[in-house]
Formats: structure tokens, C-alpha cells, sequence
């Protein structure tokens, strides 16, 4: 078998990591020039971070509508974790099940002792009991990696960003008549307060969108991480090849797309419909199958 070493996949790791240090870095040094103080500027990264952290697992279960499942329901996913858990001596993750009929699966979370392993219907109707047990090695190698804390942290950032410009474009909209709402601002600080106010959401947006890009570059290198690591322990590379071309070929684009939902997620499939490259989260398919085969 064929098969590039994760090791490979270090540099671009490096690299994408540097670039979103860069990215981040630049809001805090401006805030920091302008005066804003270290202690404030500590307390304004942690209250993006921290709430992402914990509520990671309930936000998601939230968007997909997904609920926790007992070995009683799922005898079969369930066994197929403790086995795979078991090997590679890690804490059960919590199983959920999201009536999605369209197949794929999610790990989320911020530690390996603190993880869900999201299932859709769909994923539990459409694979074998083998084809299920590659799959859930791909999100067990997730949950070993620690991407599933790695990537919160690194996106926490970046979703703050974005809520960010949620809440300024809910207040544009409330204030959709520029010309009433200037007119009653008739003094220079009020004046400067707007412009430094619009500067500020002009940035975020500019660095949100391209805090993406190297986040998306982390995603797809773990994502063939997770593969490789999947394919060792369960020494079916082939097996884990043709499954990926099955829920790839199923059309795997849930209805809730937790990512545009601007939540933190390592899953199975992209849930991109045919957009790949710099923008996407997954490796192409077919990139993923040559490296396994």
C-alpha cells in the first residue's frame, strides 16, 4: 500500500499556523497601540475563547437537532467505539444521532474526555457494519490527535470575528437611514466614535475572511491525518477508500452545515457542495483515496 507518511503533512501545518497567529495577532497589537490595556485586551480574548470551549458540544447538538443515544439504541455504534476506544486507550466520547438523512459524522468537543461523536441517520442507514467501523476510526483518530480541542481553540477567534459582525450588521440595519441618524450626531467625538466604529467592523470582516483560509488548511491537513491514522489502526485503507467514495457519492451535505453555523467541527465528509481548494475544509476526495491507496 502506498501511503504518505502524516509526517509530511507537519510543514503545511506549520505554516497554517503562523499565518492564523499573524492573522490574530493584528486586532490585539492595533488595540494595544491604541491604548486599550493588557489586562482588557486579556479579558476580551477570553470571553471569545472560554464560552466557545464549553458550549461547543451543546451548540452543535442545538443546530443539528442531534440527541445523545444510549448503547440500548445504538447497540452497534456503540460497540464499534468501545472497540476502537479501547485500542487506542481513550474515554468513550458520548454518541448522538441527528436525523439527517444525508450521511456523515462529526467529533466535537474540547478535550478527549470532554466529546461527542455526531452520527447522522443517514451514515447509520447507508454503510455495512465494516464500512461504519473504518468511519468511526477516522473520528476516533480526530478524538486522539486532539483536533477536536486543536481546532476550537484555533477558530475560537475567527467565530468571535464573525459574531462580531452579526451583531454590527444587526445594528446597520437598525440604523438603515444614514441621513436621520447623522443628524443627530453634531459633535467631533461623537463623529470620530463612528468612524473609528466603522474601521474597526471593516478590519474584523477583512480578518475573518482571512483567518479562514488557514484555518481551512488546518482542517484539510487533519483531515488526512485522521485518514492515515484510521487506515493503520484498522489495516483496511482500501475499505476506508471506497467508503469515503460512497458518502461522497450519497450527496453528504447535511442540512445544517455546522461550520456555517460557525461552529467548531472535524467531521467525516465536507459539507461543501463542490467547492474545494484554498476555501475548503476537506481534502478532494479523490486525493484522499490516492493517498490511501
Amino acid at each position: 500500500m502506498a501511503r504518505r507518511s502524516a509526517q509530511e503533512l507537519v510543514p503545511r501545518m506549520i505554516v497554517a499556523m503562523a499565518l492564523l497567529a499573524l492573522v490574530y495577532a493584528v486586532p490585539i497589537v492595533l488595540a494595544l497601540m491604541g491604548g486599550v490595556t493588557v489586562p482588557v485586551v486579556v479579558t476580551v480574548v477570553a470571553l471569545a475563547v472560554l464560552p466557545q470551549w464549553w458550549a461547543t458540544e451543546w451548540m452543535a447538538r442545538k443546530a443539528t437537532r442531534a440527541r445523545i443515544v444510549s448503547p440500548e439504541e445504538q447497540p452497534e455504534l456503540h460497540a464499534v467505539l468501545d472497540r476502537l476506544c479501547a485500542l487506542n486507550d481513550l474515554p468513550k466520547p458520548r454518541v448522538a444521532v441527528s436525523r439527517d438523512p444525508r450521511p456523515n459524522a462529526f467529533t466535537l468537543g474540547r478535550s478527549r474526555r470532554h466529546t461527542t461523536v455526531m452520527v447522522t441517520q443517514g451514515l447509520l442507514d447507508a454503510l455495512e457494519p465494516e464500512e461504519l467501523t473504518v468511519a468511526m476510526a477516522h473520528e476516533v483518530a480526530h478524538i486522539r490527535h486532539r483536533d477536536v480541542a486543536f481546532m476550537t481553540l484555533a477558530g475560537s477567534l475567527t467565530i468571535a470575528m464573525a459574531w462580531g459582525m452579526r451583531v454590527a450588521g444587526r445594528f446597520a440595519r437598525r440604523h438603515s437611514r444614514p441621513v436621520p441618524f447623522l443628524r443627530q450626531v453634531r459633535d467631533l467625538p461623537a463623529m470620530f466614535f463612528l468612524a473609528s466604529f466603522a474601521s474597526w467592523i471593516a478590519l474584523l470582516w477583512v480578518l475573518s475572511v482571512l483567518a479562514r483560509l488557514p484555518l481551512r488548511a488546518l482542517s484539510r491537513s487533519r483531515e488526512l491525518a485522521a485518514d492515515h491514522d484510521a487506515a493503520l489502526q484498522t489495516g483496511q485503507p482500501a475499505l476506508l477508500a471506497a467508503t469515503l467514495l460512497k458518502i461522497s457519492g450519497c450527496g453528504a451535505i447535511p442540512r445544517t452545515d455546522l461550520r456555517a453555523a460557525t461552529i467548531p467541527a472535524v467531521g467525516l465528509v465536507s459539507t461543501e457542495p463542490a467547492r474545494y481548494g484554498w476555501w475548503s475544509s476537506h481534502p478532494r476526495i479523490t486525493e484522499r483515496v490516492d493517498r490511501l491507496t
